[in-house]
């Protein structure tokens, strides 16, 4: 449906340009009208169509990977020729030949050339379906490009997320409660009975904390939104310093 709407568009903006060129050309105005306006819609809505078609389906062959420059313009200028071939067929030899329908060049008084028309046609669809079909190319690459910046950023700010858990984690596991309780009654029940023992455990417990007032300090550097709120009661680290 989206190429079906992508063919509309080039349709509707080739035949406005072609009815607006030929109308100051011919002198029966008057022959111009409605039905030569339905032709002239009949003529491009097929080629176009046609043209549309198959630079989308080039496009789903090839994908998730983008045409290259030289492939993106190597398949438009195919599918123009081929459309305004098969296209200018039929209307030629089904419509115009065997049921009657006057095209538009009868109604402007153009002798039919088949080769001309051909040429015309194609050289017609390469250069607007060209230029459609840059457009296209650039806002979808931008799109993705916008997908992909989205999505690393979500990763980053995942994987910063993460980081900043396990550090809170490994901090929590370093400077337990239950932990220094442990070793504040070990340290007490030394000193009675083994005094060097106990100053040499308390010299450990402070290389401990301090190395965990360091860790701290470091982790809130890299990643302060995870300290900025404390259970009700508790000061900040540097209390504790």
């Amino acid at each position: 449906m989206t190429r079906v709407g992508f063919g509309i568009l080039l349709c509707a903006g080739i035949v406005s340009l072609e009815f607006a060129y030929y109308f100051p050309l011919v002198s029966l105005r008057r022959e111009l009208g409605l039905d030569s306006l339905a032709s002239l819609l009949m003529t491009w809505g097929g080629e176009c169509m046609l043209f549309a078609l198959a630079v989308g389906i080039v496009e789903y062959r090839t994908s998730p990977r983008e045409l290259r420059a030289w492939e993106l313009a190597l398949t438009v200028a195919a599918s123009a020729f081929a459309a305004a071939l098969i296209w200018n067929l039929f209307t030629d030899t089904v419509l115009r030949n065997q049921l009657g329908l006057k095209l538009f060049v009868d109604h402007i008084g153009q002798p039919v050339k088949w080769v001309g028309s051909f040429f015309y046609h194609g050289w017609m669809l390469f250069f607007f379906g060209g230029l459609a079909t840059a457009v296209h190319a650039s806002l979808r690459r931008r799109a993705r490009m916008l997908a992909s910046l989205r999505a690393a950023e979500l990763g980053r700010a995942i994987s910063q997320q993460r980081l900043a858990e396990a550090r809170l984690a490994s901090l929590q596991t370093r400077v337990d409660p239950n932990f220094l309780l442990r070793k504040l009654n070990q340290l007490e029940q030394s000193y009675e009975a083994d005094p060097d023992a106990a100053d040499r455990l308390l010299d450990e417990l402070i290389v401990l904390l301090r190395r965990a007032l360091a860790d701290i300090r470091a982790s809130a550097t890299a990643a302060p939104e995870a300290y900025e709120v404390l259970p009700e009661g508790v000061g900040s680290w540097r209390e504790y310093e």
